[in-house]
């Protein structure tokens, strides 16, 4: 064997990044999920965006049975940084700050070992339907990542750049506030939409990447505010997410 091949086996063995050349890292798929809920919407965007519980188990449980370990977005993005590439691993983002991101999907992440990146809107904290600050921070507790969406939700482009820098560093300041060692690190953009200004104004607030609704698996930092994600729908079953969580 080797000494490429002896290194990665090592970091395989050991569950940390391998240390694949570039062209040759397959990467690491970001899923989007929005709602984990037994009670699906009839219309047919709100359908969409809900996953059952049963389903999101079912998943959780194919992840645990092919070996693929969860990691949050700060942590594919620092070890990205650092020059690491994670291996064998899977980001499960969640949209939107439902709060049945509280008290359905989090049980079912502790029952399976995993963890997840919550994206909040600020401005939504405590309103109905969505999460308040003591389910927020015992998604914290259990080891999962809490990140900006906004304070409302807007559509950044459709902002100048002082209503950008209100959007966002609200956002920032408010769960700062709120919670205890928090630091911004990932930020998703409402709608996936950004321009040069927002891309700007996420740098002047030490974020370090964001997240679009483009497809694709994330490789590196290259374009650290443009990094894609894959939607979870409805209807997808087991193989339908084994593709999907594949880079």
């Amino acid at each position: 064997m080797n000494a490429r091949a002896f290194a990665g086996c090592l970091a395989l063995t050991l569950g940390i990044a391998a240390p694949a050349p570039a062209q040759d890292y397959p990467g690491v798929p970001v899923l989007m999920y929005h709602k984990v809920n037994a009670v699906v919407p009839r219309d047919a965007v709100g359908r969409d965006l809900t996953v059952t519980p049963d389903r999101f188990e079912a998943q959780l449980r194919y992840l645990r049975e092919h070996g693929i370990r969860t990691i949050t977005a700060a942590q594919l993005a620092q070890s990205l940084a650092r020059g690491e590439r994670p291996a064998h691993a899977v980001v499960l983002t969640f949209d939107d700050g439902y709060d049945d991101a509280a008290t359905t999907a989090l049980p079912l992440l502790k029952k399976y070992g995993a963890v997840g990146t919550f994206y909040v809107s600020a401005g939504f904290v405590g309103t109905p339907r969505h999460l308040d600050w003591k389910q927020i921070r015992a998604l914290a507790a259990a080891g999962s990542e809490v990140a900006c969406h906004g304070t409302f939700h807007r559509d950044l482009t459709t902002l100048d750049a002082a209503g950008q820098r209100f959007e966002a560093g609200h956002c920032v300041q408010t769960f700062g506030r709120y919670l205890a060692r928090f630091k911004a690190v990932t930020y998703a953009y409402p709608a996936g939409q950004y321009d040069a200004t927002t891309v700007a104004t996420l740098r002047r607030l030490g974020i370090i990447a964001a997240f679009t609704e483009h497809p694709g698996v994330v490789r590196s930092l290259t374009a650290a505010y443009e990094l894609p994600r894959r939607r979870i729908r409805h209807d997808d079953d087991v193989a339908a997410f084994a593709a999907l969580a594949t880079p």
